[in-house]
């Protein structure tokens, strides 16, 4: 991989038409005043700048054209890469004296896109390294799809632990139809994986609702995005057609009325502020968020209607319903955002999040009226679309903090039995990485690596030695912890490492904007898709 950006770059050097040597990046460098952090010196550096004010007004009138061209390159025009652009521009016209840019360096787009395999290849060196000197026993591989009219786009990103955090790499973005089967997508995935990730590392999809699933899981683990299954849940239950087929007339009535409220100018951000500064992912269902905006907010949205004297909509409100529905669906919100939160692990908590919001349904299922009947309702649809799997039972007991806690004692007996079932179907790799084996094993002879039952129980032993140990009060730092125990639990901690950066939500946060750019250049046909591809490829790696 390395010769073929060399070739790249090579053949670009060949075809490169005789012009005055551009400035590398790495040559420049800026004068002490152009660094100095002090706001003084640098107001008194442009007062005594060479440039004469005329042409600073004509720079600036120059750059505001830019800017009104396209707003999204407000932020653009102040980076430091834009800087250093800038300033590569001057420092070539003081070492070769004025020259027309066009005539030397032609068409800029041109020029950028002529150099995007050189870097696209560069950094696909950098990411590929990256991913295989991983120590850990595999990686997690999120695939989130974004829709918009009938384009739909693919957006592939792998997580593994580096150091004490989790360090993610977007290794493909492909726009397809939103008609194309879940198996030439599968295909997609493959292989732009098989370019990136050695055969023998072990991968854990992370798929949401609108992939489809069923292809992934010949590949190895495939999990659902456990927001969008919170979402199913609520959305199978709050479907407007099933209330109605249920006779639950005055929940419809609710949201419809909660809808209007949320939709009106009254009740805006602007008014009485958002709930919370931190915001759920994208699949998070609208609906449910416009009740809990207005349950929030009653006692001011009251206040604002009664001075604008129409008080229509809040008479049409039943509070008491809106409460009890509230009590329900902010737990379940609360729950989206813990999973789907991008700073530390998040595995683990699948499980437990699915016993806690259990037993909510539960004991509010033996209340009277219509607040059981959806609970019954929510029951029933959490079984069905919030799947746990082995892998959320394994992330769990890895949590010191958590362990066996979260589940009924006569759970514990087959979660142990999942986390040794892993470690005995992973451990013929523990033989390829002695850096991870305890002293004592590091000497074995190769035939004393094969499969033994002395080794099952020995890893079954170590389960029930990290079981046995007290639980922690707070919450620790997972990676940090299992660094220190490594040598004493060996197993465990190689499947920490690699069960822990998988993420328990498909969609992050830059994965829409991402999606939305890929989509605008597609549409406009900017950029071919393979060149789409890399650049969006180097847009989030490169940094």
């Amino acid at each position: 991989m390395q010769s073929h950006a060399a070739d790249n770059e090579n053949n670009i050097a060949s075809n490169q038409p005789r012009s005055p040597p551009a400035v590398g990046e790495e040559k420049w460098k800026p004068q002490p005043q152009r660094n100095n952090s002090n706001n003084t010196s640098a107001g008194s550096s442009l007062l005594n700048s060479p440039i004469p004010e005329k042409e600073r007004q004509n720079i600036a009138e120059r750059l505001l054209r830019v800017m009104c061209a396209d707003l999204g390159t407000l932020s653009v025009v102040s980076g430091k890469e834009f800087v250093k652009l800038a300033q590569s521009l001057v420092d070539n016209g003081a070492r070769y004296g004025a020259f027309s840019v066009t005539e030397i360096l032609g068409n800029f787009s041109t020029l950028a896109l002529k150099h995007l395999p050189r870097m696209y290849n560069q950094v696909k060196v950098k990411v590929t390294c990256a991913l295989g000197s991983n120590a850990c026993l595999g990686i997690g591989v999120t695939c989130h799809s974004q829709s918009v009219g009938p384009d739909s786009c693919y957006i592939l990103t792998a997580y593994q632990v580096e150091g004490s955090c989790i360090k993610s790499y977007v290794l493909g973005i492909k726009g397809v139809d939103i008609r194309d089967s879940g198996d030439l997508v599968h295909h997609w995935v493959q292989n732009v994986l098989s370019e990136f990730v050695m055969s023998e590392i072990r991968t854990v999809y992370v798929t949401d609702c609108k992939v489809n699933s069923s292809a992934f899981s010949k590949a190895g683990m495939c999990l659902r995005c456990s927001a969008c299954a919170l979402t199913s849940v609520v959305q199978s239950v709050l479907n407007k057609r099933t209330l109605q087929a249920r006779n639950m007339h005055e929940v419809i009535e609710l949201l419809n009325v909660c809808e209007d409220l949320a939709g009106s100018a009254g009740i805006s951000k602007e008014t009485f502020g958002s709930l919370e500064e931190t915001s759920p992912p994208p699949c998070w269902n609208s609906i449910t968020d416009s009740l809990l905006l207005v349950h929030e907010r009653y006692e001011q949205i009251c206040e604002f209607y009664s001075r604008a004297k129409k008080l229509n909509l809040i008479q049409n409100l039943n509070k008491h319903l809106l409460s009890n529905l509230a009590a329900i669906l902010a737990p379940v919100k609360q729950a989206v955002i813990e999973l789907s939160n991008e700073s530390r692990p998040t595995l683990q908590l699948v499980l437990p999040t699915y016993v806690k919001l259990e037993k909510l349904f539960t004991s509010k299922a033996n209340d009277a009226g219509i607040v059981s009947k959806l609970c019954h309702l929510f029951l029933e649809a959490l079984k069905e679309n919030f799947k746990v799997h082995s892998a959320h039972k394994v992330a769990m007991i890895l949590d010191p903090q958590q362990k066996l806690r979260p589940v009924p004692p006569y759970q514990h007996e087959e979660i142990i039995g999942k986390v040794c079932e892993l470690i005995h179907e992973v451990k013929e790799s523990w033989a390829e990485e002695p850096d991870f084996e305890p002293a004592s094993k590091k000497s074995r002879t190769p035939s004393e690596s094969s499969p033994t039952r002395e080794e099952d129980r020995s890893g079954k032993s170590e389960v029930y030695d990290y079981l046995q140990e007290p639980l922690f009060q707070a919450a620790p730092d997972l990676f940090q912890y299992w660094s220190c125990v490594t040598q004493k639990h060996t197993k465990l901690a190689r499947l920490a490492f690699w069960l822990l950066a998988v993420p328990a939500v498909g969609a992050r946060s830059n994965c829409v904007n991402m999606c939305e750019q890929a989509l605008l250049i597609k549409r406009r046909r900017l950029l071919s898709p393979e060149d789409m591809n890399k650049l969006m490829f180097l847009k989030s790696n490169m940094l």
